[in-house]
């Protein structure tokens, strides 16, 4: 089974632990941009996936928590998200993770307004959408990931 779960930054520490006691995997996807508070929840994840946006500012905000993360030697798999197939952006994210040596994904989710409204709705794209892109997007992710972990 896979339960998710999402939190706001002051309740990591207590979710990720109750979390962890319950599970047998814990996966933490981080926004980009995180400080020491998300530190309890990164020490203990199995895996941390941090998307970004093939944008400059996203690889300076990602910097640190791919610091912290190396620091904690945690799993990182990092996430090209919210792409433009056609933009010359995604080349650059693709360097940018090659400069920190890390793990990338090999899916990349475009910029799709069925996350976003699926999000609003409390629900995943699968959820909502059993074909279309972002679905076999997301899919095509979730092998990816349990590929990674050998789960």
């Amino acid at each position: 089974m896979i339960q998710v779960k999402t939190t706001a930054l002051q309740e990591q520490q207590y979710e990720a632990k109750t979390l962890k006691e319950k599970s047998d995997l814990l996966i933490i996807v981080t926004p980009p941009k995180i400080d020491t508070n998300g530190r309890p929840a990164i020490e203990i994840a199995d895996l941390v996936i941090i998307p970004i946006s093939p944008s400059q500012v996203d690889f300076w905000a990602t910097e640190s928590i791919i610091e912290l993360a190396k620091r904690e030697k945690r799993e990182i798999l990092i996430l090209i998200n919210r792409a433009n197939a056609k933009s010359k952006l995604i080349q650059e994210a693709h360097k940018f993770v090659n400069k920190m040596n890390v793990k990338k994904a090999k899916t990349i989710l475009g910029n799709r307004q069925i996350f976003v409204s699926t999000m609003g709705l409390g629900l995943t794209v699968v959820e909502k959408q059993r074909t279309g892109k972002g679905c076999l997007e997301m899919l095509a992710l979730a092998k990816e990931i349990q590929s990674f972990l050998k789960f």
